[in-house]
């Protein structure tokens, strides 16, 4: 019995590692919709001896055995080292200096935003018709412990990544003021790779993302301060749990405080028509909303150009013929070196527009601009030719004497200090090529006036390659990467990370970071919801933790390294 259960073991993994290896960067292709990309290649080896009867997964080459041990939450400013649960004790019996003593089972708490989840007190009886019947409701609380979303379509299958499936969705194992029971929707999938481009065969039998759409203006789980929005996303968890949760995390720390959008989300056991679907990530649809992406909305059917953009580098831009896009050169493809002192040609890129577009001008114009204010950039960093826009976006001679000075007239420099940063510590393949967001509004009454970089998205690449002893983010991506996968270099981030005044700003917010411990903190609130949740975490995957605490060996590893580098 025992062989078999090995052997079954290996069969999933190997499958799981099959999937991941298959897939890529998925794209959604519908107007202010986000894009979701998938791990490249994984190599997976699996191995059990009968001296001790361990299931050891190695996983491109980090190897996660079914009991790990959590790892250890190191202090670089005091040296405090404290020692986090092992799976074989109870959170309960050990005291630690992570908060991990709750009155109610808290699955989220981020240094903006907390979520309470499954109530350890018997909730209120109701005799109101749900969706979810009352017998199946009770059998699930008891099953799991995260947060449940269970959608009714009717029996109506979800396979189309346009049209919404009418649907009601039920919210439970959670306190009851966030509870939803019997709510209006839509739904249908979203995404490229990860939705299989569409195959219907393909998205039946397998796990694919989805975006929910209420009838009315809903909040899920309290996220976001409790804002209400229709849309909202359901990411797969993947086979290591966090790669999204702890990117968002960390990007929520960095942008306490500040009026910039990052998704706040929640890992969900996610349930379709009574029958489980999968472990999900529950995130905020990356659009223009007060409270999210806060710029100026266009008016239904109104030509102007003075209004809010938000904009996408996209691999999949011109695939939709109703999606509106245009083409970013870089200064005309320019040859520069990097922060590592590669040299390479600047390749040019398809950017989305995700907002509604109602003339070519506007399209035009946001091009135009874009084009130009790398222009500037380029100019200023490169040649010391100090250049801004006037009233029309046209590039024309400033008053500024140096390059700081005339990237900050147009760019908001904070917002891409913190994006960054963030990408420097994940190091996502992807940041240069999908997925990630600016943003600016030319109404009256902008609060956006200056190109913005905002709502982090889609790390489903990250967390590679080593961690200490090289810069990811602000270099170009390595040859053999390029050969098998294409240049998804960030040519903003190449540019400006080979400019001491812009490093002496990372390192200036870094300083700040490691004296707040925010992006600490935000780690450490991963690992209480590992923890507290490990075996409803590792109800698909009993490894699963183990492969969460892979990513959060290796983020440390990355940290102690930028701590060196980037700390006075």
């Amino acid at each position: 019995m025992r062989k078999i259960k090995y052997l079954m073991v290996l069969c999933t993994v190997m499958l799981s590692a099959f999937s991941v290896a298959c897939s890529s960067k998925d794209a959604d292709s519908e107007k202010n919709d986000d894009t979701t990309t998938t791990t490249p290649a994984v190599t997976t080896v699996v191995t059990t001896t009968t001296e001790n009867p361990q299931t050891t997964v190695t996983v491109n080459n980090q190897t996660t055995v079914s009991d790990t041990t959590a790892p250890d939450v190191s202090d670089s400013e005091t040296g405090e080292t404290t020692t986090v649960l092992t799976t074989t004790t109870s959170i309960d019996k050990i005291t630690t200096t992570l908060d991990s003593k709750q009155t109610s089972k808290t699955s989220k708490t981020t240094t903006k935003k907390t979520t309470t989840t499954k109530k350890t007190t018997t909730k209120a009886t109701t005799t109101k018709k749900v969706t979810t019947t009352t017998s199946l409701k009770d059998k699930l609380e008891k099953k799991h412990d995260i947060p449940i979303i269970n959608v009714d379509t009717n029996g109506k299958n979800i396979t189309s990544l346009k049209d919404y499936v009418d649907c009601t969705v039920d919210l439970f194992n959670v306190d009851d003021e966030y509870e939803l029971t019997d709510v209006d929707a839509g739904i249908r999938v979203r995404g490229n790779s990860s939705a299989f481009y569409g195959d219907v065969s393909q998205i039946l039998k397998n796990q694919v993302p989805y975006r929910i759409k209420f009838d009315t203006k809903t909040n899920m789980l309290g996220l976001n301060d409790g804002a209400k929005c229709k849309s909202w996303v359901l990411l797969k968890a993947e086979w290591n749990l966090i790669t999204n949760d702890l990117a968002l995390r960390m990007g929520n720390a960095l942008f306490e405080g500040q009026d910039n959008f990052c998704s706040d989300s929640q890992l969900c056991h996610v349930y379709v028509n009574d029958k489980f679907k999968g472990i999900y990530l529950l995130c905020e649809q990356s659009q223009i909303n007060k409270n999210r992406v806060n710029i100026n909305e266009v008016a239904e059917g109104y030509t102007g150009t003075d209004i809010g953009y938000l904009i996408e580098i996209d691999n999949y831009a011109g695939n939709d013929p109703e999606e509106y896009w245009f083409n970013m050169t870089y200064a005309d493809n320019p040859t520069l070196t990097d922060i590592e002192g590669t040299t390479r040609k600047i390749e040019s890129s398809g950017y989305t527009i995700k907002n509604d577009i109602y003339s070519q001008k506007q399209v035009d114009y946001i091009s135009k601009y874009t084009n130009n204010v790398y222009k500037i950039l380029y100019e200023a960093c490169v040649n010391d030719n100090y250049k801004t826009l006037d009233s029309n976006n046209n590039i024309v001679n400033s008053n500024f004497k140096n390059a700081k000075d005339t990237v900050n007239a147009v760019v908001d420099l904070e917002s891409i200090v913190n994006m960054y940063i963030l990408d420097e510590i994940v190091h996502d393949y992807d940041c240069g090529e999908g997925s990630f967001f600016m943003c600016v509004d030319f109404s009256a009454n902008s609060k956006c006036k200056k190109l913005r970089f905002t709502a982090p998205w889609d790390f489903n690449w990250a967390y590679n390659d080593e961690a200490k002893n090289k810069y990811w983010a602000g270099a170009f991506c390595k040859q053999s990467f390029v050969n098998q996968y294409g240049d998804r270099t960030n040519p903003w981030y190449v540019l400006l990370a080979s400019e001491d005044w812009f490093m002496d700003l990372v390192k200036e917010r870094w300083t700040e970071l490691n004296k707040s411990k925010a992006i600490r903190n935000a780690i450490k609130d991963e690992i209480n919801q590992i923890e507290t949740y490990k075996d409803d975490l590792n109800f698909v995957e009993e490894w699963a933790t183990g492969s969460a605490y892979n990513v959060i060996y290796w983020v440390y590893d990355r940290l102690d390294w930028l701590d060196k580098v980037w700390l006075s």
